[in-house]
């Protein structure tokens, strides 16, 4: 039975470590098996040439098979390891978790994509970490191409030629020079585009580019970029990215169709399963690679903390690294099979190259620094010869010279948006949509409120309703077939699931309490005021202030009990209590309905414990701001199947002040109906 090898990672370091074994290991007596997600290895440096259409994706992929002759290729998802017990445990093709047995063990799966870290960029951002996000993003950039060619709005033609890539290290760079070369050089395609249109700019939190490379390099890039018209904005850092752009931590708001994130990283959710010694994260290994306390497990490349010996440094997560310590870590597992000593790794950074756009790179080799089209050809070169196999080499090679000889691509394949789910952010005073806009789709608010608005006329608008988390909108429009009759902007800060046509219909058809929610939705928000518009002339002069009721009870603090709320409801026969956070801002309501929970909670919990008031309440719920109308307050109501709510200070001081009732708003209008209709003479 011949011994297995395994090796959890097909990037640079997982080949090189692969074919090193393959070459140094008898095949009769080890197999070597190489688990990677996808079946190619990806050439990272690569990706922005693929964006620009300079590469064409094939070229960026090489497949693993084809590069790992007598090794076995497998896509399954790993899931776990067991260190102790030497069993890798993966995900197998009809979903149950299997295991296998090993050896030796090489462990080399990277970082993956955190987009999370500025708020809204995990949802409107473009990351650029595999082949087919670079796919996606080029196919964009030519669809704002095509948008601004007919674009009849000068706002909306800026907004589609504006492109921010976040981050300005080596991706951010090469992306963003890619981008401005792809789409300068198309303009001459285009007859209502001009160049004073376009505009590329990079956003930058250090206070100059490319931190890895020398000043007098990184000044050159920063200076070549910009006479190419790319714009650097430095010691500036994101804030919140939503569907119309990038807002700064400054307050800046950059308005563009297009942000890329070159920035966030985090650790494969499999390095932090693992029971072995981390150091930020990273697996902690000893100087010869091996993980710290095991004889037969080796971890290399981004996930792992290795330790250079020549300056006692930890090496940098880069490719040029990787792939030393792949080779080595193989040699060491075979010095290891042979009983010999292993050794420590131990490498000197040969060079770093970056391309900027328009034939020119910047660049530092064996110490020699070089800029401008010398070091975009050397750039070139060196990675043409560090593709992994010979027809990789040949095919990029000739997209390369004809990309020097004949106009690149226009062509890009436009993929169906209607059919998808997903999730969109927006800041506070961002349109969801306008009127007038086409439906396309339909969102269910999972954190935030919106408002709906009425257009008296091209210039004034006024609040019909304000619909929060837990609720929907904009299906009318889609059940109509017709275009957006209101416009509905963020009240707050928000987060919806976005749901397209396809999907909504589908659903909508198919599940009969979905298709009646919002079927009646759909009625009532439209014919509320239909029979009545008087009263809705009534309800928008009249102040909230003039139904405040104080509130039936005093406030409670998190902290406090669903006993003590109790016996404070009975004593004062409220059906509503307000709940508190540390800022005596309003983070929750409790309704009479509501203490059924507790029930069924007390009845689980430690019956010398006190059940929190937090376990029952209801989060971010329904309230109506002081100084809104009273019309806003009935809708919102109406919309929300409330007999009472809280009103607060205002929208953004959000202490409660009183409720409102809707028997004492029904009592107000009656009153204020007949006195009106007293004073009009009969005819």
């Amino acid at each position: 039975m011949p011994k297995r090898v395994i090796v959890i990672g097909g990037g640079f370091g997982g080949v090189k470590c692969a074919r090193t074994l393959r070459k140094e290991l008898p095949k009769d007596e080890f197999q070597i098996v190489v688990f990677n997600h996808e079946n190619h290895m990806v050439f990272h440096p690569l990706l922005a040439e693929v964006v620009s259409a300079s590469v064409q994706p094939k070229d960026v992929g090489a497949p693993l098979r084809q590069l790992l002759k007598d090794v076995q290729c497998r896509t399954e998802d790993v899931t776990n390891i067991d260190l102790d017990a030497n069993q890798v445990f993966f995900e197998s093709d009809d979903g149950q978790i299997r295991s296998m047995s090993y050896d030796y063990l090489f462990l080399t799966c990277g970082n993956t994509v955190n987009l999370s870290l500025v708020p809204g960029m995990d949802e409107h951002a473009f990351p650029l970490k595999t082949i087919g996000d670079a796919l996606t993003l080029q196919a964009h950039v030519m669809e704002q191409l095509e948008k601004a060619e007919v674009c009849e709005s000068p706002e909306r033609k800026r907004r589609y030629l504006s492109f921010v890539i976040v981050g300005g290290g080596f991706s951010g760079v090469e992306v963003a020079g890619e981008i401005n070369d792809l789409v300068r050089s198309s303009l001459k395609f285009f007859s209502n585009i001009q160049e004073s249109d376009v505009k590329v700019v990079i956003v930058h939190s250090r206070d100059e580019l490319l931190p890895e490379v020398s000043p007098t390099l990184r000044q050159f890039a920063r200076k070549k970029m910009e006479q190419a018209g790319v714009t650097v904005m430095l010691e500036a850092k994101a804030s919140m990215t939503t569907p119309e752009g990038l807002r700064l931590a400054d307050g800046t708001f950059l308005h563009a169709a297009t942000v890329v994130c070159t920035i966030g990283t985090t650790i494969q959710p499999l390095i932090q399963r693992i029971d072995a010694q981390k150091q930020g994260g990273r697996v902690v290994t000893d100087p010869d690679m091996r993980i710290a306390g095991r004889k037969n497990a080796f971890a290399f490349g981004d996930c792992a903390a290795v330790t250079n010996s020549l300056d006692g440094k930890l090496c940098p997560p880069v490719a040029q690294f990787a792939e030393r310590q792949g080779v080595q870590a193989a040699l060491n597992a075979v010095a290891c099979i042979k009983g010999l000593p292993t050794k420590p790794f131990r490498y000197q950074m040969q060079g770093q190259l970056c391309a900027i756009g328009g034939h020119s790179a910047v660049a530092e080799l064996m110490g020699v620094r070089v800029s401008g089209f010398l070091a975009w050809f050397l750039w070139r070169g060196i990675y043409l010869m560090k593709l992994p196999s010979l027809p990789q080499k040949l095919k990029v090679g000739l997209e390369w010279g004809c990309d020097l000889l004949f106009p690149r691509t226009l062509a890009h394949l436009r993929a169906d948006r209607t059919k998808r789910v997903g999730r969109a952010y927006y800041a506070s005073g961002d349109f969801v949509f306008k009127r007038g806009d086409t439906a396309t789709e339909f969102y269910v608010i999972e954190k935030g409120e919106v408002e709906v608005l009425r257009h008296k006329d091209e210039t004034c608008t006024d609040c019909i309703a304000v619909i929060g988390s837990g609720d929907f909108f904009g299906e009318s429009s889609l059940l109509d077939s017709t275009n957006r009759n209101h416009s509905v902007r963020a009240r707050t800060e928000l987060i919806c699931t976005v749901l397209g046509r396809n999907v909504f219909t589908q659903i909508s058809s198919a599940l009969k309490p979905v298709k009646d929610a919002v079927a009646s939705a759909a009625r009532r928000r439209v014919s509320m005021w239909q029979n009545v518009p008087d009263v809705r002339e009534l309800l928008d002069t009249l102040e909230i202030r003039a139904v405040l009721e104080p509130l039936p009870m005093e406030c409670v603090g998190l902290s406090s009990s669903v006993e003590h709320v109790i016996e404070r409801m009975n004593e004062t026969g409220a059906d509503l209590c307000c709940i508190l956070d540390d800022q005596q801002q309003l983070a929750g309501v409790i309704t009479r309905s509501d203490l059924l929970r507790a029930l069924e909670i007390a009845a689980l919990a430690d019956p010398d414990v006190d059940v929190p008031v937090i376990d029952i309440m209801v989060r971010e719920p329904v309230a109506i701001s002081v100084n809104e109308p009273l019309a806003i307050a009935l809708s919102t109501m109406r919309d929300h199947g409330l007999k009472q709510i809280p009103v607060l200070e205002g929208q953004k001081q959000k202490t409660p002040i009183g409720c409102i009732r809707i028997e004492k708003i029904v009592g107000l209008v009656l009153k204020e109906t007949l006195a009106r209709r007293k004073k009009v003479p009969t005819a």
